[in-house]
């Protein structure tokens, strides 16, 4: 099954109701495609919401990220390789971090440019919304 690795963008996408994100995630929920998110997609969603005042509708929002998921953790092999991935690239550490999180995947859905510092030899190949 082919997968897909999905930053804090991606999901901000879908909220707007962006037809592309829309059309991944329903092939997610669909069981179609197999979803990797970082758990500090989870902060940067969290710190959205209070910024944004509408912190009530977060739990629905994690409760359908958990549910259609699978959410990674920094363990040191993620910290490792996110230092990797960073190293050179200029990529901010959170970025690089999340990046690494979802490294199993074959497409990397995001809104930041700047994730385009990495070319496309790197895997998950990288798709901005």
């Amino acid at each position: 099954m082919e997968s897909v690795g999905l930053d804090t963008g991606f999901f901000i996408k879908v909220f707007e109701g962006d037809p592309r994100a829309v059309q991944v995630w329903e092939k997610v929920i669909n069981g179609e495609l197999k979803a990797f998110t970082s758990s500090l997609v989870l902060f940067e969603l969290k710190r959205l919401f209070h910024k944004l005042g509408r912190i009530e509708e977060f739990g629905a929002v994690r409760e359908a990220i958990f549910l259609n998921c699978e959410i990674v953790s920094v363990d040191p092999n993620v910290a490792e390789s996110g230092a990797d991935i960073s190293h050179g690239t200029g990529l901010p550490s959170v970025d690089a971090l999340i990046y690494a999180s979802v490294g199993k995947a074959d497409r990397f859905y995001t809104t930041d440019r700047s994730f385009e510092v990495l070319g496309k030899k790197k895997k998950p190949r990288i798709v901005v919304l």
